[in-house]
């Protein structure tokens, strides 16, 4: 018998109608080696345990306050008093030092409201697989399938190989969702069981790419062309962030590699920065670095969607 493949996931999203064809099911893996600044989920970002506060769901120490007392390291603290939801009463709720902090989950076990909880999630291939297959009909009738995301699960190679082949083996669509930084050996053991890979593609220069994500780009850009000679097709993702990648000579840069690869894509979708994320930093008490960079105007977009396009590109704005 196989040996069971474990993952560490952080989410698993139904009805999604963005990251691939038809409707899908989106399975986030947690761990990435990239470090992007405009990452939306930062909760995808470590490998291990995290602990995160949402604050909304804390009824304060008053009628809980069971977090702070099992906290051996003296990491957290009650804040100043804030007003509840009614707005009638003053509330105290917990405040976490992350520096004495060693993630020892002692208060995440203690919350009874789950305002403080771990966003990793240990599941099995079976477990995963049992998840995508409740919601197989409409895969069926919509085109869609499976998404497999993060993070960046290629980081997880065992665990995501074998969650493509059952896919295979159920007759699910799969998606992948990748940065494309992994060993090329390892892309192109997975691509027969991959019918779409979902490509990221941040910035062409890569002592650029290097500052702004934590690592250069001549592997990723290396496994696109690779990929795409062994047949792969693709959806390439292009995240336009003003200040930082959305440069004239960038934009036509990334244009220009589309079409180079060409013959394995099947849409560029231009990705207009946005703020969505922002507040799962403040839960994780990471600093959000980008507090100063602004959506960019739409006008703007339909500006890069018509250069795209002139170099014969299938694109569109996401």
């Amino acid at each position: 018998m196989a040996e069971m493949q474990y993952g560490n996931v952080y989410d698993i999203q139904k009805f999604s109608v963005h990251d691939g064809p038809g409707i899908r099911t989106d399975v986030y893996l947690k761990g990435c080696p990239l470090h992007c600044l405009w990452c939306h989920s930062p909760e995808s970002q470590s490998f291990g345990h995290d602990v995160a506060f949402m604050d909304v769901r804390c009824v304060g120490r008053e009628d809980c306050g069971l977090c702070a007392p099992v906290c051996d390291r003296g990491a957290m603290s009650w804040g100043e008093a804030v007003k509840d939801l009614s707005g009638e009463k003053d509330i105290y709720k917990p405040e976490i030092d992350r520096k004495k902090c060693d993630i020892c989950l002692k208060c995440v076990k203690a919350c009874p409201a789950n305002a403080l909880y771990d966003p990793l999630k240990r599941m099995s291939v079976e477990e995963c697989i049992q998840q995508v297959l409740l919601d197989k009909k409409y895969y069926d009738k919509s085109g869609g399938g499976v998404t497999i995301s993060g993070g960046e699960p290629m980081s997880q190679f065992a665990f995501t190989l074998a969650l493509c082949k059952r896919c295979r083996e159920e007759g699910v669509n799969v998606a992948l969702d990748t940065t494309g930084f992994a060993p090329t050996e390892q892309y192109l053991e997975i691509m027969p069981y991959v019918n779409l890979f979902l490509y990221d593609l941040k910035h062409m220069d890569s002592h650029h790419h290097e500052m702004l994500t934590g690592v250069p780009n001549e592997l990723i850009l290396k496994n696109a062309r690779e990929l795409v000679k062994a047949g792969a097709r693709f959806q390439v993702r292009f995240p336009m962030i003003p200040k930082l990648n959305a440069t004239p000579e960038n934009i036509r840069a990334t244009a220009e590699f589309c079409k180079e690869i060409e013959a394995g894509i099947d849409v560029v979708q231009l990705l207009p920065y946005h703020k969505f994320g922002s507040m799962k930093y403040i839960r994780l008490g990471i600093p959000y670095r980008l507090t100063n960079v602004e959506p960019p105007e739409d006008s703007f977009m339909k500006e890069q969607l018509a250069l795209f396009q002139s170099y014969g590109l299938p694109a569109m704005i996401h």
